[in-house]
């Protein structure tokens, strides 16, 4: 079953004076402020899915909404990111 929480540290501390960070510190405050997002959220993930109480524990509801504000925000993607991926393995960068 996901959570629809999940208490988490950032993934780096963003510089107070950078727009972006501004920007993504209002839309933290909103999300905050209004849990009913993170709820409408979590009934669209969880729609048709059976309860279990086996298998691994995924990203939390709240997660999973910030990573996919981040991802448009910040036109991010799975490919390209798997593409760097491929590249950094064939260049020898991982011990």
């Amino acid at each position: 079953m996901r959570e629809k929480s999940k208490k988490q540290l950032p993934l780096m501390h963003l510089t107070p004076d950078h727009p972006q960070a501004r920007e993504l510190e209002r839309i933290s405050r909103i999300l905050d402020a209004e849990p009913t997002i993170t709820a409408l959220v979590h009934q669209d993930l969880c729609r048709g899915r059976e309860l279990t109480a086996t298998g691994a524990n995924g990203m939390s509801t709240e997660q999973v909404l910030r990573a996919a504000i981040v991802e448009q925000m910040f036109a991010c993607s799975y490919e390209k990111k798997d593409a760097g991926s491929k590249k950094d393995a064939g260049s020898g960068l991982h011990s």
